[in-house]
């Protein structure tokens, strides 16, 4: 049965505190133990095993307790303050037990050679001031250590948190730029439905039934990625309605995208443009094409579209929206991986939009 993350990540944890404690707080002293047999004796073994479950203790108190009520929650000063608070009383707790254990418990033998009283006495006590010495410095080690190992494992459940959390709020964005454009893609839609009923209903018939699959298409096919194929096809379709309602105004379609027919692409990406082209390349009185071309090179995705536009503020503010939210799409999608550049030289308006084919979209609306 495959592990999963969450349960291969407390193994990890689990082997890395058991390595740590095995090399920090056991393997030291048992080696000096060994090294020094005549000196410590096979008693200097449970003294070893004391010491290192007296670390241990002091590295988990903090690990599993202290740090998370006060290091890691707010109120800065204070919160240290009871953090080194702590720590000194555990700290001469430790050193208290620490000189019981190695002078009472188990304590050197004397040297069989005669010295005097006095020199045996301050031997004595320098030799208890370095053993208590090296003890508070492996205490304070072993508390670092639990700093640096919990603050990091915080640090790492805070970044999976915030990053959870900005997917989850790409995830709503993009749902709602979305829901933004599925009505004005219907109501433009319905609208050429309706001027055609007056022209043709049998075509007008065809045109419902078109919209009605583009509709499945859009609203339940596609939530997030669509294949590139479908994509295409979706544009072919709508292109074809559209053209039903500009009567005999030109309008230069070409769609090459080659072997690249299984990639996958934000579903509705193109139509924004395709739109823009028709709602504002129509209101001209000139019989120039509107021209869309989409094609695939080089592991690039492009669409290029051409209109001749009336300038006017509201046009120029409608369109605006539109290429807003396609570009907050493509930032959510590709970063800065895709390039969306606009261009108006007098009437003509045009737009050249580039996807990378090579790059795996990193939101999808589910």
């Amino acid at each position: 049965m495959p592990l999963t993350e969450t349960k291969r990540s407390r193994l990890v944890t689990l082997l890395s505190h058991t390595l740590l404690i095995v090399i920090i707080f056991i393997l030291p002293d048992l080696m000096l133990g060994l090294a020094m047999p005549r000196r410590w004796g096979f008693a200097a073994y449970p003294m070893i095993y004391l010491k290192a479950t007296l670390y241990i203790t002091l590295f988990y108190i903090n690990y599993l307790y202290l740090i998370d009520r006060t290091l890691c929650r707010q109120g800065a000063p204070r919160r240290i303050g009871r953090f080194v608070m702590w720590n000194f009383i555990l700290l001469i707790a430790a050193l208290a037990l620490s000189y019981i254990i190695s002078n009472q418990w188990f304590p050197a033998p004397r040297p069989r050679h005669h010295r005097p009283e006095n020199y045996l006495f301050w031997r004595s006590i320098l030799r208890s001031a370095s053993f208590l010495f090296r003890d508070a410095v492996m205490i304070c080690l072993t508390i670092g250590l639990a700093v640096a190992l919990r603050l990091s494992a915080r640090w790492k459940d805070i970044r999976e948190e915030q990053q959870e959390l900005l997917a989850a709020q790409r995830t709503s964005e993009l749902q709602n730029l979305k829901g933004q454009l599925n009505p004005h893609f219907l109501f433009n839609s319905l609208n050429t439905i309706y001027a055609l009923i007056e022209v043709d209903g049998k075509v007008a018939q065809d045109a419902v039934h078109r919209l009605s699959t583009m509709l499945r298409y859009v609203l339940y096919d596609e939530q997030g990625l669509a294949e590139l194929r479908r994509e295409a096809d979706f544009i072919e379709n709508y292109v074809s309605m559209m053209k039903l309602r500009m009567g005999k105004r030109p309008v230069e379609l070409t769609i090459d995208v080659g072997a690249e027919t299984d990639k996958r692409i934000p579903a509705l990406l193109f139509i924004p443009l395709v739109e823009n082209a028709f709602k504002y390349g129509s209101k001209t009185s000139d019989n120039k094409p509107i021209v869309i071309s989409i094609f695939a090179k080089d592991n690039t995705l492009v669409c290029d579209t051409s209109n001749t536009f009336v300038p006017d503020s509201s046009s120029k503010e409608s369109s605006g929206i539109g290429l807003a939210n396609l570009r907050r799409r493509l930032t959510l999608f590709y970063g800065q991986e895709a390039k969306l550049t606009v261009k108006v030289e007098g009437n003509v308006f045009s737009t050249h939009l580039s996807v990378p084919l090579d790059v795996t979209p990193k939101i999808t609306t589910q």
